[in-house]
């Protein structure tokens, strides 16, 4: 079997490969923003240590067959996160690194964190938000049966007991009503309440767009949408919401099932079309920023250009934010900061909020260990990449922590919690912002007690 020719196909792509290795210097400035190095000191789990792999896959240097468990470990452990590519002086694409492991597959032994099948249906909100309720349930469960710091009993337990703890504790959350989240915020702040209203919204809104609100969000974090759509209305946006559009296609892509990504990136480009077309729309608005680097691979096809949603806030005249005295250290997703090239647009609007301390933590390059469906395939790593993120986030000594994707929002709070000291909670970017313009409306402006 493993002596059968291969195709031409197979070969054009050890080609292309080969090519794209020869760029790559072995200079090392990939490491320090490497989460997987940083996790682990192991050169093989950095992207100079998984390229050097593949050239020996290349160049016929391994065993025939299946590649040896510890090159498939090295290279399957690859988040994908891009921070290599965004930091490299010699432009090696982040596809090197999907071809190195595509090529070293993935060991069946890491396959154990959830099963395969559930992968392959997370692209379905109706499933995410019985996902979501299971884990509301198992957390309660969880925190009667082992106490108030069951992450670090069920993880003492092993087993079962630390599986189901990790899955429960990472599902990203939310506060689902406005009144529970200002109160919280007002917890924080220490002043008065901030009256509870909806955002005005202008007279004529400045530019009509196209809302694309992700499987995970619209799944998992329904309220928060509902609150960033608000703001963004309130900031002069028309938002067309078109009926039929699925999936952004970038769950099933990274699932090893590309049919199905065509399939979804076709359905939701015809629905846009047929809503957005001839100019009717300025841009398709997306919120998770996963969802902002599989739209934009669409390409030409797009009836507009994709944008995420904090890049237009930033780039609008706002009506104004009101005083949020809080300190705030900020974390960016990856496929924000390193996919979109997304990094001043969300300080410009924590700095523009009246008396709110921006701080950054150490490693901002580097990836919190969510990655998606990456993390529940490597639980291991994945946790001790949290807990890593986490400590740095803590350290800044910030009041809250935001950030504005949904995976690495469950990734963060998980972490935090499972410190064996007290934390800052962990929200949505973009219900922070709500929060600020709900204080700056008329009759929102408590006195500040921080």
């Amino acid at each position: 079997m493993h002596d059968q020719p291969a195709t031409p196909a197979a070969m054009d792509r050890r080609a292309e490969l080969d090519a794209l290795l020869r760029r790559c210097v072995q200079c090392g400035l990939c490491l320090p923003v490497c989460a997987t190095w940083l996790a682990t000191g192991d050169e093989t789990m950095s992207p100079r240590g998984r390229l050097i792999l593949l050239g020996d896959l290349l160049a016929g240097r391994t065993d025939a067959g299946p590649p040896d468990p510890s090159v498939s470990l090295a290279l399957g452990t690859c988040i994908g996160c891009q921070a290599c590519t965004a930091v490299c002086p010699s432009g090696v694409p982040a596809a090197l690194l999907e071809g190195a492991v595509a090529m070293g597959g993935e060991p069946p032994a890491l396959r154990v964190a959830a099963p395969e099948a559930l992968l392959r249906r997370l692209d379905q909100p109706a499933l995410l938000r019985g996902i979501g309720a299971l884990a509301y349930i198992g957390r309660g469960l969880l925190r009667m049966a082992l106490g108030s710091r069951w992450r670090a009993r069920a993880g003492e337990i092993g087993g079962v007991a630390a599986s189901v703890a990790r899955l429960a504790g990472s599902v990203p959350r939310a506060p689902r009503g406005d009144r529970e989240l200002v109160r919280r915020l007002d917890g924080l702040c220490r002043g008065a309440p901030t009256p509870l209203a909806s955002l005005p919204r202008p007279d004529a809104p400045s530019e009509r767009v196209i809302w694309f609100a992700g499987c995970a969000n619209e799944g998992l974090l329904p309220h928060s949408s509902r609150r960033l759509r608000a703001l963004l209305e309130w900031a002069g946006a028309e938002l067309l919401q078109p009926a039929g559009a699925a999936c952004c296609g970038a769950l099933a892509s990274h699932g090893g099932q590309p049919e199905r990504a065509a399939v979804l990136r076709d359905r939701n480009l015809g629905c846009w079309s047929r809503e957005g077309g001839a100019g009717a729309a300025a841009a398709i608005v997306t919120e998770a920023a996963g969802c902002g680097v599989a739209v934009r691979g669409y390409g030409a096809s797009l009836p507009a250009p994709q944008v995420d949603a904090i890049v237009w806030l930033a780039r609008t005249r706002l009506p104004g934010f009101g005083p949020v005295p809080l300190k705030v250290a900020l974390h960016d997703p990856c496929h924000a900061r390193h996919g979109q090239g997304i990094i001043a647009e969300p300080r410009a609007l924590l700095r523009a909020v009246p008396q709110l301390e921006l701080l950054e933590p150490d490693e901002a390059d580097a990836c919190c260990g969510s990655g998606g469906a990456w993390g529940l395939r490597h639980p291991g790593l994945s946790a001790d990449l949290g807990e890593r993120k986490a400590c740095l986030l803590a350290a800044t000594g910030a009041d809250l922590v935001v950030t504005a994707n949904p995976g690495c929002l469950g990734q963060i709070a998980d972490a935090l919690a499972a410190l064996p000291f007290p934390t800052p909670p962990v929200i949505p970017l973009g219900d922070l912002l709500w929060f600020a313009a709900l204080r700056g409306c008329p009759g929102g402006h408590p006195t500040p007690g921080h």
